[in-house]
């Protein structure tokens, strides 16, 4: 008896072996992994100065300021977002007045033509977009920035009408980065 149950016990390690070793023609495995995600902006300038305008003046930007994507593996697309100055109120549509005033931004080799629909900031972060804060030129524009890539960002302000506020205002313009 001991030899019948042995000898099962053997022919099922056998044939279970046997099993283990049969895997069939084809198999797959299923691989994954994350790209790390470092989402990063650089504006490479600090400021830049309009000087002293008159009230009611318009004034473009005389040069750009360079905004680089520095994330080390993942396109971009950006937005943009201004905050008010201490003393005056920015608006989107129409002209300002007494402690008012209206920037403007767009992407672009050179400054774009400027509409408020398509560039006036406001204090929500608004998308770019090939028209919106663009130049209608794709590879120029706040979308699809790849990695260590730059783009050229020109700045329109409409002064206040009249103000009492006659010190030196200073406006932050910020750049949001997100996976493009």
């Amino acid at each position: 008896m001991k030899r019948l149950i042995g000898f099962l016990v053997s022919v099922m390690v056998v044939a279970g072996v046997i099993g283990l070793a049969y895997g069939g023609s084809t198999d797959s495995i299923s691989i994954k992994v994350t790209l790390a995600s470092n989402i990063e902006v650089n504006i490479q300038e600090t400021e830049y100065n309009f000087g002293t305008l008159i009230g009611g003046a318009t004034s473009v930007s005389g040069s750009a300021v360079t905004v680089q994507n520095t994330s080390t593996s993942n396109r971009e697309d950006w937005e943009l977002k201004l905050t008010n100055s201490t003393d005056w109120t920015a608006i989107q549509t129409g002209t300002p007045v007494a402690d008012q005033f209206m920037l403007m931004a767009g992407f672009g080799a050179s400054a774009p033509t400027w509409s408020s629909t398509d560039h006036a900031l406001s204090t929500t972060s608004t998308d770019c977009s090939v028209s919106k804060f663009g130049n209608t030129v794709y590879g120029q524009c706040g979308l699809d920035i790849s990695t260590s890539a730059t783009r050229s960002l020109w700045f329109r302000i409409t002064m206040p009408s009249e103000s009492v506020h006659v010190s030196e205002e200073t406006i932050p313009v910020t750049v949001t980065a997100k996976i493009g």
